[in-house]
């Protein structure tokens, strides 16, 4: 069984701390956009938001990305493959009744995680991913073939999550919103 937490941090704001499992899945499933961190060799990591697919075995998360065949994500990959990555949905901003600046919130939801980048080559495997990113953005599993041609020359990165937790900051339901 993976983790889902996060061993080496502890969370400031437990009352924030997703621990659920199904909600957790939800905000992956309604986010679009994944923003992923990849070490460089000075002191910066390189951040990057691009969008994904995912898929869970059990509650083993995969996340995969598309992009070029080439360029500097892949080359950072190829030197170091520890990548971490944050995913936020159901944003929105809280403007109080009042005057009071410090009463100013903003709503979300929020994954972050932890994994390994692997540079996918075999073809299946790359067609499987780009099938779970449509299937991600569009909502279902799109018919039609995809060129082996094509295949050969999109580039796919599968992460291999290690370990992930989440927060918010949820909006009240009701009429105190």
């Amino acid at each position: 069984m993976k983790k889902r937490k996060m061993e080496d941090m502890q969370m400031r704001r437990t009352d924030r701390e997703i621990t659920d499992l199904t909600t957790m899945e939800q905000i992956i499933a309604n986010g679009h956009v994944i923003t992923l961190g990849i070490n460089t060799a000075d002191a910066a990591p390189y951040v990057v938001p691009t969008n994904y697919g995912y898929e869970f075995d059990q509650d083993k998360l995969t996340l995969y990305i598309h992009g070029a065949p080439v360029g500097k994500k892949r080359t950072l990959i190829q030197a170091d493959n520890r990548v971490s990555f944050n995913i936020v949905t159901n944003t929105a901003l809280y403007q109080p009744n009042d005057d009071k600046l410090s009463h100013y919130s903003y709503f979300y939801q929020s994954i972050y995680g932890v994994g390994k980048a692997v540079l996918v080559s075999d073809l299946t495997e790359k067609e499987h991913a780009l099938r779970l990113v449509l299937k991600h953005e569009v909502g279902h599993d799109v018919p039609g073939n995809i060129d082996p041609h094509d295949l050969k020359y999109v580039g796919v990165i599968r992460i291999d999550v290690a370990s992930f937790t989440g927060k918010q900051h949820a909006q009240p339901s009701g009429p105190e919103k």
